[in-house]
């Protein structure tokens, strides 16, 4: 086997173990929120899962880490596939690495330990390392955008249209508490509008994924 030939099996298996572990983490997210009496997945936070007092702390914590690396590794690879002279293949890996280590490693290693009426460091850490990940997603699309164009890409645009809007409704619903809403569902299930996110974004890595491995099967 040629060294080209090596390289192309082993970045398209990057790319389709990539996928697997998006699926894995929400097969994971689902499963730890069984283990947890009283926990609802349409109204609880994801974060709790990895709290100190979660009996399913240390998993939650160590997949979280693992997962990060996960994108960290992602990221590099895609700037290796897409070629990194372009700024914008530049700036769409760092914000997929970033997005691994705000929202992966930083938040398996600082636990979401929020007690009402008290200061945590830990979860503070966590909740301003993870938001700058989610602020990170936000931006991706835009990127992404730039790096494929709309004449040879018109499906993908519409697609990262999609999941911007789909991804800014469901931070707000998640993060603030809108007053004209108060009392609905809208408001309420905030586990369910952060689980949309998540999945929101997961689709679209893995379509990102199908675009790396198709660039990979064309380069000779």
């Amino acid at each position: 086997m040629s060294g080209l030939a090596f390289k192309k099996i082993s970045l398209v298996s990057a790319g389709l173990l990539f996928i697997a572990a998006c699926i894995t983490d929400l097969a994971l997210l689902y499963y730890g929120g069984k283990q947890i009496p009283g926990y609802n997945q349409l109204t609880s936070s994801i974060s709790v899962l990895g709290a100190s007092g979660s009996p399913v702390s240390r998993l939650m914590s160590v997949w979280s880490v693992i997962l990060g690396i996960f994108f960290v590794l992602f990221g590099i690879e895609f700037r290796v596939v897409f070629d990194s002279s372009p700024k914008e293949v530049r700036q769409a890996s760092f914000l997929i690495i970033l997005y691994g280590l705000g929202e992966g490693v930083a938040s398996g290693i600082f636990k979401f330990d929020h007690v009402v009426g008290t200061f945590n460091l830990s979860a503070l850490v966590h909740n301003i390392l993870g938001g700058i990940g989610v602020i990170s997603l936000l931006l991706l699309p835009f990127v992404m955008k730039k790096i494929f164009s709309v004449a040879s890409y018109p499906t993908f645009h519409h697609i990262s249209n999609l999941i911007w809007l789909i991804g800014i409704v469901a931070i707000l619903f998640f993060t603030f508490r809108i007053d004209y809403f108060n009392n609905t569902f809208l408001n309420t299930y905030k586990g369910l509008w952060q689980r949309i996110f998540l999945v929101n974004y997961y689709v679209y890595f893995c379509v990102i994924s199908i675009l790396m491995i198709q660039k990979i099967k064309l380069k000779t």
